[in-house]
């Protein structure tokens, strides 16, 4: 019996050893696999390398406040991982393992005993979500949401004390896209001269172009001939001479499209933060009117989900127009928007994204926020701790997970099929 101690100690030696070189193989492919996917991305367009890293980044706050609201609390978090799908590599610090997944579109963080259908063992349940009080799980609940408001407000601040508020400017222009290509074989005579986007063009051959119609009509008299144009660049004045190009009816054609001018307006610390509270509210307002715009017209929303795709008609309204992670990148990566304006969105999607995951329905933060309101009532004075029995909800859940899903994927396809152009 003894001879066969040393053989069974090495047999299990050389396991653990196999284990921890198919781990750490794992890792490394995992690291290789995301970090080359991030790198290729970064090859087709940094700008959207840059906005999808920074909704990686918010989603890992989002879970980050969970996290720490639940070691606040005393609550137990087996689990911490960023992304969804097989695990790539993880590490564990103490009772939580932290890790990443391929699938970079969320995150998770995994506490025991979330509801009464969770086994939990004996020497676990006093720091089960299920077990605290009141306001301890109610702080985890909306902990979410709550950090998704502070990137908001912090992001404000900045807008407001820094970057600038864009403010309309009243019967002022400025350029708001340049065409590329007047024609197959040439450049436009916009591109050729190197305007750009928010230059404002002040003059045609010495003539006023003040007002945006006031260019039309000077440029469409004017086919093939070459002008001299007065352009104002931020605080530059700048003289540029091109040839004018000819549309298909025989017109002057410049190639530049127009939007209404705007300023950047900064404000002191005092000021900018009393305007990003008004702002903040307006925008949860907003959000709040934005979703139950989407409800009330869920048949138009069906249907635009199921377009075909270029179906001119599938971007006519906006405001029932899904947009997914997909768009969000999209549009931030658009050319067209300023330092500014890439702040606005950012702002304006952390306040949805805290404001929808407070709607009361499983498996949304509301739905835990909802549940744990609920057995706070029924407890009333009495000081028994009540549970809900979380099967009765899964029905509802399960319809929810399902319209999250078709929701989801069809806005996926929604801004793959028929982008919105930005």
């Amino acid at each position: 019996m003894r001879g066969d101690v040393p053989f069974c100690w090495w047999a299990l030696m050389s396991d653990s050893s196999e284990t921890q070189v198919n781990t750490r193989v794992r890792g490394i492919l995992g690291f290789g696999l995301v970090a080359v996917s991030l790198v290729l991305l970064g090859l087709v367009s940094q700008s959207m390398l840059v906005v999808t890293l920074v909704i990686v980044f918010v989603v890992f706050v989002h879970e980050l406040g969970h996290f720490v609201a639940a070691r606040l609390t005393g609550m137990k978090a087996t689990e911490f991982f960023l992304g969804f799908g097989p695990r790539l590599f993880s590490f564990r610090r103490g009772e939580t393992e932290f890790g990443v997944k391929p699938i970079l579109a969320g995150a998770y963080v995994k506490l025991v005993g979330m509801t009464n259908l969770d086994e939990v063992g004996v020497e676990d349940e006093a720091r089960t979500y299920r077990q605290q009080s009141y306001p301890k799980r109610l702080l985890v609940a909306s902990a979410g949401s709550l950090m998704h408001f502070l990137m908001a407000l912090i992001g404000l601040l900045v807008l407001f004390s820094f970057l600038g508020d864009p403010v309309a400017e009243e019967g002022s222009w400025e350029v708001a896209s340049v065409l590329e290509q007047e024609n197959l074989a040439e450049q436009s005579a916009a591109a050729r001269a190197g305007i750009q986007m928010g230059d404002r063009i002040l003059f045609v051959e010495g003539q006023s172009t003040a007002a945006w119609e006031d260019l039309v009509e000077n440029i469409r008299n004017r086919p093939n001939e070459t002008v001299q144009l007065e352009i104002m660049r931020g605080d530059t004045k700048l003289s540029l001479v091109t040839t004018l190009g000819v549309d298909p009816d025989g017109y002057g054609l410049l190639g530049v499209r127009g939007q209404q001018a705007t300023k950047l307006v900064k404000h002191g610390p005092l000021q900018a933060m009393g305007q990003s509270g008004t702002e903040f509210v307006e925008m949860v307002g907003q959000s709040i009117r934005g979703i139950w715009t989407i409800v009330a017209n869920l048949g138009e929303v069906a249907d635009r989900i199921i377009s075909a795709p270029n179906d001119p008609s599938a971007n006519d309204n906006l405001e029932t127009r899904p947009v997914s992670l997909v768009g969000a990148v999209q549009i931030g990566a658009s050319d067209r928007l300023s330092g500014s304006e890439r702040m606005q969105l950012f702002v304006a999607f952390n306040v949805f994204i805290g404001v929808f995951n407070l709607l009361p329905f499983l498996p949304l933060d509301g739905g835990h926020i909802a549940i744990a309101t609920y057995e706070r009532i029924r407890e009333g004075r009495t000081g028994r701790r009540h549970i809900i029995d979380t099967a009765r909800l899964l029905p509802v859940t399960y319809a929810v997970v399902a319209f999250l899903a078709f929701f989801g994927l069809g806005a996926i396809y929604l801004d793959i099929a028929n982008p919105l152009g930005f």
